[in-house]
């Protein structure tokens, strides 16, 4: 007779395993300035690479990345808020009636994470621009939006 321990054991495993199996970064179509938005956070915060950051600006807003020297001091000055862990999502309006006018879109980006232990949310505005057939981050803003994270 055999023993359902075993198979227990590795559906556990594999259970595990799924579990550890990081979210995707996006939920929307790449190239889109949406994707693009997530993929310039996610670069900056969660793959602490500022070249890959840099790879989705335009070449001005690259060489002020470039300026700050790392992910760090652009996080914390240029984009103004720190983040020990952080998830990217598309503010839901945004992504529904973004201003997007032929060549040029602004997209609400909302950071929710934990800096220091503490839990918190911010909502940046990136103005996306088309060129060469890519959209391409051109600035990011401070919007006035600014509360803990909800629980």
């Amino acid at each position: 007779m055999l023993s359902w321990k075993p198979y227990l054991l590795l559906f556990l495993l594999l259970a595990l395993n799924a579990c550890n199996e990081p979210a995707p970064a996006i939920a929307t179509q790449w190239g889109t300035p949406e994707a693009i938005a997530t993929e310039f956070f996610d670069a900056l915060y969660n793959a602490d690479d500022l070249e890959k950051a840099k790879s989705f600006s335009t070449e001005s807003y690259a060489k002020l990345l470039d300026s700050y020297g790392t992910t760090r001091q652009v996080s914390r000055i240029l984009i103004n808020v720190s983040f020990d862990e952080v998830v990217i999502t598309i503010n839901p309006s945004s992504r529904n009636v973004r201003q997007q006018y032929d060549n040029e879109a602004v997209i609400s980006v909302v950071l929710t994470g934990l800096h220091r232990g503490k839990k918190i949310a911010e909502l940046r505005s990136v103005t996306l621009i088309k060129q060469g057939g890519r959209w391409l981050v051109k600035a990011v803003k401070t919007e006035s939006f600014k509360s803990p994270a909800p629980e």
